[in-house]
């Protein structure tokens, strides 16, 4: 699942944005650079899609949001229920609590599936039992 968009895992920013959809859209590109690491950030809020590079731009996490316009970004469908999503990955290799955060809001439970080269980490709603948000992340940025 997800496999379309994990292949973009390590790969220079110009590999996603030169191609549809991605080459429509609009992003604002944002650096923080008052961290031990400089991270780059681009965002396509219309569109409710984001990833960050490491300083050589090369993609280390992409974030796909439920109500994404284009549905075909992710292999897994943000209408499925927590149950859905463990009998297609199996365990989870981390799983949290929903809870809520004075200055961010709420967030639903979520799960992470692990493998060697990246990990898949699948936030629910906090009020419904279907997806919010598919984070895939590169092993190596994982928290």
């Amino acid at each position: 699942m997800a496999n379309a968009m994990l292949a973009y895992l390590g790969k220079p920013a110009s590999s996603l944005l030169t191609l549809p959809p991605f080459e429509s859209w609009k992003f604002q590109r944002t650096v923080t650079d008052d961290l031990p690491e400089i991270r780059i950030h681009y965002v396509s809020a219309r569109n409710r899609f984001s990833f960050i590079c490491d300083d050589d731009e090369m993609i280390d996490t992409i974030f796909i949001e439920a109500d994404n316009l284009d549905r075909d970004l992710s292999d897994i469908p943000f209408s499925f229920s927590r149950n859905d999503v463990l009998s297609c990955f199996g365990a989870p290799s981390r799983s949290g609590a929903a809870r809520s955060d004075p200055f961010l809001g709420e967030f639903g439970p979520w799960d992470r599936f692990d493998e060697a080269h990246h990990s898949i980490h699948i936030e629910y709603q906090p009020h419904a039992d279907q997806i919010r948000r598919v984070t895939l992340m590169r092993a190596d940025a994982v928290p």
